[in-house]
């Protein structure tokens, strides 16, 4: 917007209005005068009813420190608030001061919208309604500039207060359209002036008519710093993925040393390239010759896992590199991680690779897994073998421990995951490269995402979009969500930013689905992977117990879901399914008769499943085990062979109790989950985007 900017700090309203004259917006008008006179003057010229105010950029919340004057309909009344304003001034001591005389608005709707420059994403748009309620309910709308008009729209609707905005009880509905262009126009501005770290235009007042009002604005001006980088391709990861051959260096004989369980895991899980230990010792180890050196080696293995002591990994990976090696993997930890000795070890691992075509994973990562390549590149406990069918789930850690604990459950419950990272120090490649290849791949149905923060925002959301477009969902549980302090903010922006807020809505913005338990992010995922997308919200609830069938409807109700109504059809033929004394409404108990009567779930389902209302089908079973518990699984199972609308079951019983019938599920592309709660919010994430029928 400026090529230079005169000086940094707070802007107080008359110097931001100044700021902002290329945009041309329908500021209220306003004239600063010098004396009492020339206001009285100048109250006379606008007519009506005015406001002084005194407009310091030394202080940006006028009304709080007494420098606004409402409702001056008299020239005594203007005289004695000018006298007021003037001795105000001077007992802050405010030296920019002056004093101005508006005309009062007329009576409308107040709206708020700015911007906080985000250290990592950059601006984030924020809109909601104006005052000082912005900050009193904060209630409000983010999303990552720029925007345009019909996205603002969408934010306005997504706020809680956007009843009062649609006509609420018999009020006129509020034309905001003109607001929505101005909110567009602003947005460009966060992004064509970045030395614009904060605006504020508090309040917009909506007129009767649409037009609008700006009534006060506000703005930290900061100095620029760039740290613009060129975008850039992600990178092609095949030789960290799918390598062909593989070495390890510091392969170990004994087998609770990283080096050791490397080796190990490679082969119990069947990888088919070649695969070279390499230890200065020589010898055999797991019945593969080791080699003394990567010089040693008489091909050049794609992918290298180095399990040294920090130190002594950067030598063997400059070794890698003049040997032409594809991709390393380094698992040692003591980088970056550990403070000033690390992080120079880290710039020396950094510049070992840096300018060469060797791709670096690590350092302290656990390694990277690949089900569909046959690969375990990896030292983490979480996997003794593959499952026999590979998944569309993948996972992209930044936690090695968490994500060796989510992936040893899953597999325990009898799921699988396709292809997992754990992205370590980023010292080369960062979680966005992950994503962004991992989009790419033909068996990839899903991402799942654990993540503490990025330092590159832009090429994260670079790789959320390049998921986006490709069909692919991407699921992220976000540590660190609260703030140990804030800074002391000069604006409504400010107070209102928050790094988990600006993540939320780079998150919603992208597609992303966030996840507020660590337990839901491979659940989550994995149903987005293996369902189909609901035409609608409807859902159907078939159960074993009427107490957990009532809960289950609340928990529909409370995520936005639709407990569907079953036609006349419906409800005839499961009346000659049922016993007599059954009811033959949604949410539909089926009895403990029912239950144990074999064949009666797979009819039942089959029936529902049909039913025109019905989008998806949620079962809760309850204490059936044992024998009848694989009886109803394989009911189950069959049901859903036959079945184009999702079905998604809780199993509440102790999970020894039906393990086996659990299995069948879970074999049969059906997930089980152990409380209708979760089963409730995964179909709410699987049914985003759709609209109710």
């Amino acid at each position: 917007m400026t090529a230079t900017v005169p000086r940094t700090g707070t802007w107080g309203e008359s110097s931001t209005r100044d700021l902002l004259a290329p945009l041309e917006l329908p500021f209220v008008t306003s004239v600063r005068v010098t004396h009492s006179d020339e206001a009285i003057e100048t109250a006379l010229r606008l007519g009506g009813t005015v406001v002084l105010k005194a407009v310091s950029d030394e202080v940006v919340h006028k009304t709080d420190a007494g420098l606004v004057e409402l409702k001056l309909s008299t020239s005594d009344e203007v005289r004695a608030a000018y006298e007021r304003l003037d001795q105000k001034i001077s007992v802050l001591g405010l030296a920019d001061a002056g004093i101005v005389v508006q005309e009062m608005a007329p009576e409308g709707t107040d709206l708020f919208v700015g911007w906080n420059r985000d250290a990592t994403f950059g601006p984030i748009l924020i809109v909601g309604l104006g005052g000082v309620t912005v900050e009193l309910f904060r209630d409000v709308a983010r999303h990552p500039a720029p925007v345009t008009a019909e996205q603002a729209a969408t934010m306005l609707d997504s706020l809680v207060s956007s009843r009062l905005l649609q006509g609420f009880r018999g009020a006129p509905e509020v034309d905001t359209a003109q607001f929505c262009g101005i909110v567009a126009r602003v947005s460009r501005l966060a992004v064509e002036a970045p030395e614009i770290a904060e605006l504020d235009l508090n309040p917009v007042r909506i007129l009767p008519d649409g037009r609008c009002l700006v009534l006060d604005a506000s703005a930290v001006v900061l100095p620029v710093q760039d740290s613009t980088t060129p975008a850039a391709p992600g990178p092609d990861l095949t030789t960290l993925f799918r390598p062909r051959s593989i070495a390890v260096v510091g392969a170990s004989r004994e087998p609770d040393r990283p080096g050791g369980k490397v080796i190990r895991a490679l082969r119990r899980n069947g990888f088919r390239g070649p695969l070279y230990p390499v230890n200065p010792a020589g010898g055999e180890i797991d019945g593969l010759p080791v080699v003394r050196g990567i010089d040693e080696l008489v091909n050049t293995p794609e992918l290298v896992c180095i399990a040294l002591p920090a130190s002594a990994s950067i030598a063997a990976v400059r070794e890698c590199v003049a040997r032409g090696v594809r991709a390393v993997m380094v698992f040692a930890s003591g980088f970056g991680e550990v403070g000033a000795e690390g992080a120079a070890l880290d710039a020396e691992l950094r510049d070992a690779v840096e300018g060469s075509e060797t791709l670096l994973c690590g350092p302290n990562t656990i390694g990277i897994v690949s089900a569909h390549h046959k690969m375990a590149a990896t030292f983490s406990q979480a996997i003794d073998r593959f499952p026999d069918t590979p998944s569309g789930v993948c996972l992209v850690a930044q936690s090695g421990a968490v994500a060796g604990s989510l992936v040893s459950r899953e597999i325990s419950d009898g799921y699988s995951i396709g292809d997992w990272v754990t992205v370590g120090n980023q010292t080369d490649l960062d979680v966005a490269d992950y994503i962004s290849y991992l989009a790419g791949l033909d068996t990839t149905r899903s991402i799942a995402v654990f993540l503490e923060g990025v330092s590159d925002g832009a090429a994260f959301r670079r790789a959320l979009h390049t998921a986006r477009d490709a069909g692919i969902p991407v699921t992220v549980f976000k540590t660190g969500v609260t703030a140990a302090g804030q800074r002391a903010v000069a604006s409504h922006s400010g107070a209102l930013a928050g790094s988990q807020d600006a993540y939320r809505a780079v998150l919603e913005e992208a597609g992303a689905i966030q996840v507020e338990e660590m337990s839901q992010l491979l659940e989550v995922a994995s149903t987005l992977a293996d369902y189909p997308t609901p035409r609608g919200r409807r859902a159907a609830v078939i159960t074993t117990s009427g107490g957990a069938g009532s809960a289950t409807a609340d928990l529909l109700t409370l995520n936005d879901l639709d407990t569907a109504e079953f036609t006349d059809g419906t409800a005839q033929a499961l009346a000659g399914l049922l016993p007599k004394f059954a009811s033959v409404a949604n949410p539909l108990d089926i009895t403990a008769e029912g239950a144990f009567t074999p064949g009666l779930f797979t009819e039942v389902i089959d029936v529902v499943a049909v039913d025109p209302h019905v989008d998806a089908v949620c079962i809760v079973l309850t204490s059936i085990t044992g024998n009848d518990a694989v009886r109803v699984a394989n009911e189950i199972a069959a049901a859903r062979s036959r079945s184009d609308v999702p079905i998604l079951v809780t199993w509440l019983v102790a999970r020894p109790l039906a393990e086996a019938g659990m299995t069948t599920l879970a074999s049969s592309g059906i997930r089980v989950f152990i409380e209708p709660a979760r089963m409730a919010a995964a179909l709410r994430h699987l049914t985003k985007g759709t609209s109710r029928v």
